[in-house]
């Protein structure tokens, strides 16, 4: 053996490991998206057989960013359907996740956030990358100095199953049993004032007999006019906070069992 042989070289210590990379989504998310936009042809072979309902707890050691967005439990013990549009929305607006509403508080020292256990993993590092739209974002209300109540949506697209997702973002999970929840999908080409007016007014639609309007826009997006939109709805609630009589006629707007159609086929 030469004595003039060079030593094995020494494994680097301290490099940073680049993260693992995925080239559109895991199977776990496949099995997810394919349930929510009810496409199964789009399932690949390894994702036929993941539960897309199963609820893995926050407790569990899961590594998002290396095996998916996964179904988490919601407040209330809400989870099935409800965990499954809370997935979707967490994997279309994981490139904004840092931007979205947030409620702090600053206590004994500490400053927690309503966000704070959806920050703390992770998230996949894909191979392509199509930043959410903000559609639009509006206050609900203004139910103290400084407390307000911020939604805001926007439209993601998602390849391979080819379609826009349409998702609202709260800074409390008081509403949804989850920050931000997906509201309805759209198809390739679809107008800012009708399809996605369309969705976006559902979402208000359905709990607005008993609401009153919206206070003010944040930010309009990508809506021209935001309170035409909201002008359009029959809210429940006068700005007096009387309740708003309706005659038989115009209560016709609002057929619930219509809406649980609508809202099932998301």
């Amino acid at each position: 053996m030469s004595l003039n042989r060079l030593p094995e070289p020494k494994k680097p210590e301290g490099r940073i490991q680049a993260p693992a990379q995925v080239e559109y989504f895991y199977p776990r998310e496949h099995a997810i998206l394919a349930e929510y936009f009810e496409d199964k042809k789009k399932l690949t072979k390894d994702a036929k057989k993941i539960d897309p309902y199963e609820i893995i707890p926050y407790e569990t050691e899961y590594d998002e960013s290396a095996e998916g967005i996964i179904c988490r439990e919601g407040r209330g013990g809400r989870d099935g359907y409800e965990a499954i549009r809370n997935a979707v929305a967490r994997i279309a607006l994981a490139p904004i996740r840092d931007g979205l509403p947030v409620w702090g508080t600053y206590a004994d020292g500490q400053v927690r956030h309503s966000r704070q256990r959806d920050q703390q993993g992770d998230l996949p590092v894909r191979g392509y990358r199509s930043d959410p739209v903000l559609a639009v974002a509006i206050n609900w209300a203004d139910s103290g100095p400084g407390c307000s109540w911020p939604l805001t949506y926007h439209v993601a697209w998602i390849p391979i199953y080819d379609q826009y997702v349409v998702t609202v973002s709260y800074d409390t999970d008081d509403i949804e049993g989850y920050l931000d929840v997906a509201i309805g999908c759209l198809p390739e080409g679809a107008g800012v004032e009708t399809e996605l007016k369309k969705v976006i007014q559902g979402h208000w639609e359905r709990d607005a007999y008993n609401l009153q309007a919206w206070s003010y826009c944040i930010n309009p997006g990508i809506v021209k006019d935001p309170y035409a939109w909201r002008d359009e709805i029959h809210w429940g609630i006068d700005e007096n906070g009387e309740e708003i009589s309706y005659s038989d006629e115009e209560e016709d707007w609002y057929d619930e069992d219509e809406y649980d159609e609508e809202e099932g086929s998301s």
